[in-house]
């Protein structure tokens, strides 16, 4: 009986199953369109997180870029502090040397020495020698 009901029935049983078919394949593509969208959103928000945190490590960057530039013109503005103390000192050297070569050449001819013996210990030119031993001899 009930195996005839179904053969009675057959045709409406089948059109009512491919509906229903039909029905549930529809709904899973429109599920799954969602899920895309969803999906996509979802993407789209994690991009433009990662946009933004380039752009801010991109701005630091340049930041410590300026700040290291600054301190590389504090440095070669230091350095050339410190290269014309070196000359100055340098030069002080020089002036306080030969001064006290001078004032050495000076008190050996006032004692006496000859020109030779003065040269050799000082190192100063003929006629330097010749002008001290000229003006401080005794």
């Amino acid at each position: 009986m009930f195996i005839e009901l179904i053969i009675s029935y057959f045709e409406i049983i089948t059109f009512f199953s491919i509906i229903f078919i039909l029905i549930g394949i529809f709904s899973l593509f429109f599920i799954q369109n969602n899920e895309i969208s969803n999906n996509k959103k979802i993407i789209l928000n994690y991009v433009d997180a990662l946009n933004n945190s380039n752009k801010e490590f991109k701005d630091y960057l340049i930041g410590i870029g300026n700040i290291l530039d600054q301190q590389k013109n504090e440095i070669s503005i230091q350095i050339e502090r410190i290269s014309s103390l070196e000359r100055e000192i340098n030069r002080m050297s020089n002036i306080k040397g030969s001064e006290d070569t001078l004032g050495l050449a000076i008190e050996m001819a006032r004692s006496g020495e000859d020109r030779d013996s003065i040269k050799n210990k000082t190192g100063l030119r003929d006629d330097e020698i010749e002008a001290i031993y000229t003006y401080y001899r005794k």
